[in-house]
């Protein structure tokens, strides 16, 4: 019975790690893609979000950029990033 009560203590720990990754809320009006680099160039996407919506888990790295329009941003993995007025905001 120990046996077993250690086997699930161990699974509820792994079940509650967190994964930690970069949200974009949009407050605009304006649906916007959204380019994301992570760390350095090891990983380049691009990311749609509607207008007034939201994007959430965009970079899992330790930081990354993110880019709309010209305006550009870093943040460290478990930011979370507006935008407002056509610009990012911490």
């Amino acid at each position: 019975m120990r046996k077993i009560n250690m086997i699930l203590a161990g699974a509820l720990f792994l079940c509650t790690v967190e994964v930690q990754a970069t949200d974009v809320i949009n407050q605009d009006n304006k649906a916007y893609t959204i380019k994301v680099q992570g760390e350095g160039n090891l990983s380049i996407s691009n990311h749609k979000v509607g207008p007034n919506g939201s994007v959430y888990g965009l970079c899992g790295y330790s930081f990354c950029s993110f880019e709309i329009n010209g305006h550009k941003i870093n943040a460290e993995k478990d930011a979370k990033l507006k935008i407002q007025n056509g610009k990012f905001v911490k």
